[in-house]
């Protein structure tokens, strides 16, 4: 019996992949698999929303420090980018995704203990390392949209919606056990499922597509894509942070606040399971078009609304009108067939730097609030 190795995925890094192509594996169920570490890593990060603006506000040493926590986050997401892409290509998912969710175990562990001592830096590290672990969360889905195809990405940005469902009892239920910290904790927990989920995912999709070794990723039309989804990411951190600042400002229980991120993260991810059973009601550029103009429709609701109703609402339309931007770039990123490693190691620089511009744009928008 002779063995066939595939010349695709053995690599000297990756000695695990040196075996012939066995089936058991499809390629739908490693979308479900990864689609289901994205929604764990969504809903974790829903938890920590929920809590670190409050958080912040209640133990900084001044207001101008308000927004440290929050910006710390994407900031550590940002700088995950570049790791979690050589990691994916060097070491394979399994690593690079379970170093992701054990970098979430630490923050949430540590932001629970910052939060019953009161103490500030701890809680911006923590932020950081919760940071780090959804900048490598984010890369779930060019992992999925590299192994099949585009509306592969999109359906696993789906796993996000069904996650954003669950966040509001946790909310309730870590508030009746213990307020804030015990959110956190519950943030730490769901790293845990993430990490042992990441352990089991397959090395490789089926399949991997015949790509030209020529094409690099970096393009003009990859820039203006990156700009305009910079443009996305950008006020929808600006909104993340002003919209539970506002409503704890407004008098609104801390399970309402935690209630209006659940709506606001269903918002961000529900239209991409739409998107992923229906792609062609949303044709890329005009999603993309579509969601720029209604995110600054959206902020403008929200910075002149003064009641909570009014301010969860604007929350859920920034929420969605991202999501409009986001399915419509990622499809127009991937339409011309999945950035594989037959393209090299420039093409998956090109999607750590896409990641690399949405976060530290929405970094930058996080601290001009």
């Amino acid at each position: 019996m002779s063995l066939e190795f595939d010349p695709l995925i053995a690599r000297p890094s990756e000695t695990l992949c040196l075996c012939p192509r066995m089936g058991g594996v499809s390629d739908t169920l490693s979308t479900r698999r990864l689609a289901l570490g994205f929604g764990l890593s969504v809903l974790a990060q829903a938890l920590v929303l929920s809590q670190l603006p409050e958080a912040a506000r209640l133990i900084a040493p001044s207001a101008e420090r308000i927004g440290w926590p929050l910006a710390l986050l994407l900031v550590g997401a940002a700088l995950a980018s570049f790791p979690a892409a050589l990691l994916v290509d060097s070491f394979g998912r399994r690593a690079a995704l379970a170093l992701g969710a054990s970098l979430g175990v630490a923050g949430g562990a540590l932001g629970a203990f910052a939060m019953t001592r009161g103490h500030f830096p701890a809680l911006c590290l923590a932020a950081l390392w919760l940071g780090l672990a959804q900048g490598f969360g984010l890369f779930y889905r060019h992992i999925a949209a590299l192994g099949s195809a585009a509306g592969g990405g999109v359906g696993v940005l789906a796993g996000g919606a069904l996650a954003a469902l669950a966040a509001p009892p946790i909310v309730f239920l870590s508030e009746l056990a213990g307020g804030g910290a015990a959110t956190l904790l519950c943030a730490a927990l769901l790293q845990v499922a993430a990490l042992a989920l990441a352990v089991r995912l397959p090395h490789g999709f089926g399949e991997l597509k015949e790509e030209p070794a020529s094409s690099s990723g970096f393009t003009i039309r990859f820039a203006l894509l990156t700009i305009a989804c910079a443009a996305a990411w950008a006020i929808m951190a600006a909104a993340m942070l002003r919209g539970p600042l506002s409503l704890a400002l407004c008098g609104a229980a801390q399970s309402f606040v935690g209630g209006a991120m659940a709506w606001h993260l269903l918002a961000m991810y529900g239209p991409a399971a739409l998107a992923a059973r229906w792609p062609a009601l949303f044709p890329p550029l005009p999603s993309l078009c579509a969601g720029l103009v209604l995110l600054a429709g959206a902020f403008v609701l929200l910075r002149l609304s003064a009641s909570p109703a009014l301010l969860a609402a604007g929350m859920a339309a920034i929420g969605a009108s991202w999501s409009l931007a986001n399915i419509g770039a990622l499809r127009l990123l991937h339409e011309k067939g999945p950035v594989s490693r037959q393209k090299g190691p420039a093409s998956r620089a090109a999607l750590a730097l896409h990641d690399l511009c949405l976060l530290g744009a929405a970094a930058a928008g996080a601290l001009a609030f």
